[in-house]
């Protein structure tokens, strides 16, 4: 059973794209796991931090990206056949980590970001046999099968590429720094999230989570909030241990690899991201 799990929270700067990455490395690497990364993030963070900036750059170059799926989708009917291909757009051994082999990407473009005005305007097309939101699942399903996870990084918004994520996913996770501004927010991702379901007349996806990210221990803010969220009943339970704020992730985008997940992350970020994702797949697969 192939199980696809959206990260996402409404705030920018907390960590999606890291832990969007580290899930998928950790899974592979140490649990056997076959990966899908899904980038549907205009910003392209998770494309850059797997493939590095050159290889990304010869991907776009050969429009080997989520940029055709949703012009086929805009333009359905006047095209002699779609341009979006799955197997050419995916990039396989994603991983600059040497004995991760097992994660795979479905990189994104800037150019999408043109697109997601015409989309939004299909979403209330009463005319439109497409909906915006059912664009990413049928285009990804010819390989969704060959994976135990698909995890999608969502940008910092529920619009276009955030509804093509949630309506095809199982469950989210939402990581946030311990600070009063990123978790602020979280109680309006649940209920977005939950609005969308009931449009969309969808099962709601599962709460599996909050990722605590960047964690300072000796920040008494960080501890206060985390006690806070540890005590309000209404929002998800978090994953444990803490990820550590450290300089050894923000550097682990590299052209010329690592040998190993200790290496690239650090031996605090590894043993916390170990127990973390052990935990995780137990949430996901109970």
């Amino acid at each position: 059973m192939t199980h696809v799990i959206s990260v996402l929270n409404m705030k920018g700067g907390v960590g999606k794209t890291t832990v969007t990455m580290m899930l998928g490395e950790f899974l592979a690497g140490e649990f056997g796991k076959k990966v899908l990364l899904v980038d549907m993030d205009p910003q392209i963070s998770l494309s850059i931090a797997m493939l590095g900036e050159s290889h990304w750059s010869q991907v776009n170059e050969a429009n080997a990206t989520l940029v055709p799926l949703f012009l086929d989708a805009l333009i359905e009917g006047r095209r002699s056949a779609p341009q979006f291909d799955v197997i050419k757009t995916r990039q396989q051994n994603a991983s600059n980590v040497q004995d991760v082999t097992t994660v795979d990407l479905l990189p994104s473009s800037y150019d999408v970001i043109p697109l997601q005005r015409h989309l939004a305007v299909m979403t209330v097309a009463r005319h439109s046999e497409i909906k915006a939101w059912d664009i990413l699942g049928p285009g990804i399903a010819p390989i969704i099968d060959e994976y135990d996870y698909v995890l999608i990084d969502c940008p910092p918004s529920l619009e276009v590429m955030t509804m093509n994520a949630l309506r095809i996913s199982e469950g989210f996770v939402i990581p946030t720094i311990p600070d009063v501004l990123s978790t602020y927010g979280i109680p309006l991702v649940q209920e977005q999230v939950g609005a969308f379901a009931e449009e969309v007349g969808m099962e709601h996806p599962r709460e599996l989570g909050i990722v605590i990210n960047k964690y300072r221990m000796l920040a008494s803010i960080h501890r206060s909030q985390i006690v806070r969220m540890r005590g309000d009943a209404s929002l998800p339970q978090l994953f444990e241990p803490w990820i550590p704020e450290t300089g050894r992730v923000s550097a682990s985008a590299s052209d010329e690899g690592f040998p190993s997940l200790r290496t690239k992350y650090g031996w605090d970020t590894y043993r916390a991201m170990k127990q973390l994702t052990e935990g995780f797949v137990r949430r996901v697969e109970a």
